[in-house]
Formats: C-alpha cells, structure tokens, sequence
C-alpha cells in the first residue's frame, strides 16, 4: 500500500507557513463531481497536494463542492486532513480527527454498481417547459436532466454521514463551504452557503448536491427540489468569480488530463488538445464510448471556467485523471470494486503532475 511522504508532517508544516505569513494568498478549492470513483480519485489527489504544497485544502478560504466533491468538502470543512479521508476510504483504523468512530460503508452506502429502476414519467415538467421556451440558456445535461423519469435511490446514508460531523439543520463552522445543487423546477444553480440560497442545513445541501438526476431521488430543501450540482457543470468553477480569490486548484474527477493541464514540453491548446487526447484514449463498448465523449465536454466547459478566473487575475491550477486513471476507473464511476486501484492510481499520478507543476512556476 503506497502512501505519498508522511502527511501529518505536511498537515503540520501548511499550519505553520500560515501562522507564519499572514499575507499568504487566498484560495480556493473546487472539489468536482463524479461519483464513487471520482471521490476516491479526489482523496487521492488531494493527499497528493498537501504532500507537493506544504497546504491544508480544508484551509482554503472558499471550498466550493459538486456531487460527491460537495461530501469531500464537507469532511474536509469539518476538519478531516486528506489523509483521514484516504485511511477512511481504505478501511484503516482513524485515531484523530472527526471521523473517528464514523462508520461508513462506501461500496454499499448507496446502493451499489447499478441505479434502481425508476419511477415512469417525466422527472421534471415545469424544468421541461423552461429549456423547451429558452434552450440557450440551459446546458444540454439540463435539459436532459429535465425528462428523466424520478430515481428511486436514496441519498439518505450520505446525509446520515454528514449529520454525524454537523447536527441537522445546522452549517459548517468553516465559513467559506458552499455547495452546489440545481433548482428542479427551474434549472438554475444554487449555491448553498451563499446568502441568497435557501435555508438548509449542511447535511441537506449535501444531498441535494448528489441527487444524480434518474439514479436518487430529488431532494426537497424549504419546499423546492433540488438535483445534483453537475446538471449543470460537473465542476462549476466560474462561482469562484468575484470572490478576491488569488489563486484555485481545481480537482475534476469527470475531466481529462490533457496536455494543456501538464507541464512538459510543447502543448496543443484547445481543440486541439483534445484531438490528441481522443487519439490516444480507446474507449471499448457503448458506455465507454458515451463516456469518453462526457469527459471531452467536461473538460471543455472546466477549460472555460478556468480562463475566466484567469482572466479576473487568479492563478488556476488543474487536476485531472489521466489516461492511467481512466484505466483503473473504468466506464462506470460507482463501480465499487476499482476503488481502491482508483485512489492509489491517483496518488501517483497527481504526484507526477504537481512535480510538472512545480517545474512550470520556477521555470517561470
């Protein structure tokens, strides 16, 4: 079992950079979504990161979640290090911190490799109606998400883990945790934590954020009925606008790591980047292939959310799987039996990436 350094030591080391310079910049974390195996790719590359930056991510000032990066964040805004999550995830014994006693079974917890059959009839009529008079303003999993007959899965035991760290009803004491969730009957984001979102408990926008439209049920929160964040964008990173961020990471567990996002030699840029990832990538089967297609698109829209923070002044910095990972994930991202090879792959390969990283700022 391979572990990255000694991650107490760099727990450590980030508390003491911060106590020492209180000018260090400000960031932010977007955690993405994408499913069971997107989460443990996501604790892999976050152990990853703490290792290569001497930085606690549950210290950022903005930890913005989708999906299951809206669990991550949560455990993290509650206090767990990355490397808690890693030995939780692995079944390890947790000695310190606020997961200790948490049980929590992620190959079962909800329910499985495979959706329960769904509810007939259309998910959501009046979103239906509101891309079908103005589908420009909508992006197309949106709209889908739209007629998509009601899920039958519960994402009650995610919310029974999250009450186990925050009581009902009650937000995180870390205050820049905010969560994204899409508004079932109008399509719009919602951010929870922000002022202008409805009231809800921490536990309940968790929910609402993972609510995968057709596989669990929506979520009611102050009367409304919410879906998951990544109806919208599976990593939603343009919320971080305007909020006097100096620099983000960005992990995207649904993303592809293609040349742009590393750091060796000459890189493609764009489209065609993707062109040459396409080329490389071999996906086998029909849902290889709708999937490879839904990381190309996710990559694009993450693309475009990092050049707007960019353009605004802040640095961003990407993380993504790479062809590596997507071998050990495989097609079906809440597959339970990759899990372990996911975490581990992530490991090593964010390890490698943030080294190219690292290289790229003192090259200048």
């Amino acid at each position: 079992m391979s572990d990255v350094g000694d991650p107490e030591e760099a727990g450590r080391r980030a508390a003491s950079a911060g106590a020492a310079d209180p000018a260090r910049p400000r960031r932010g974390l977007v955690l993405g979504g994408g499913g069971m195996l997107g989460a443990a790719w996501a604790v892999g590359a976050l152990c990853a990161m703490q290792e290569a930056t001497g930085w606690a991510p549950g210290g950022a000032e903005v930890i913005l979640g989708t999906s299951a990066g809206a669990i991550l964040g949560t455990l993290l805004a509650s206090g767990a290090e990355p490397y808690e999550l890693r030995d939780h995830q692995q079944g390890r014994p947790i000695v310190t911190g606020p997961l200790v006693g948490v049980d929590f079974d992620y190959d079962t917890a909800v329910g499985g490799a495979l959706p329960p059959r769904p509810r007939p009839g259309i998910g959501s009529p009046d979103l239906l109606r509101q891309t079908v008079r103005h589908p420009r303003d909508y992006p197309f999993l949106t709209m889908v998400s739209a007629f998509v007959p009601p899920g039958r899965g519960s994402v009650g035991p995610i919310g029974d883990l999250v009450r186990g760290l925050v009581p009902a009803g009650n937000w995180s004491d870390h205050p820049g945790l905010r969560l994204v969730a899409v508004d079932y009957g109008t399509g719009r984001r919602v951010v929870f934590g922000d002022p202008d979102a409805p009231e809800a408990g921490v536990a309940e926008a968790v929910m609402a954020s993972c609510a995968i439209p057709g596989w669990f049920a929506p979520v009611a929160v102050d009367g409304r009925r919410f879906i998951d964040g990544g109806a919208w964008s599976a990593t939603n990173a343009d919320l971080l606008l305007g909020r006097g961020l100096d620099e983000v990471y960005v992990l995207a567990p649904m993303a592809v790591r293609i040349r742009p996002l590393d750091a060796a030699g000459p890189r493609p840029r764009g489209a065609a980047a993707l062109r040459e990832w396409r080329e490389r990538d071999r996906p086998r089967g029909v849902l290889a292939h709708l999937v490879s297609r839904y990381r190309r698109a996710v990559t694009r829209q993450m693309l475009r959310e990092a050049r707007l923070l960019r353009a605004e002044g802040t640095r961003v910095r990407l993380l993504a799987p790479t062809l590596d990972d997507l071998t050990a994930m495989g097609p079906n991202m809440m597959d339970p039996a990759r899990r372990p090879e996911v975490l581990e792959t992530a490991l090593r390969t964010c390890s490698t990436a943030l080294a190219a990283l690292r290289a790229e700022a003192a090259a200048g």
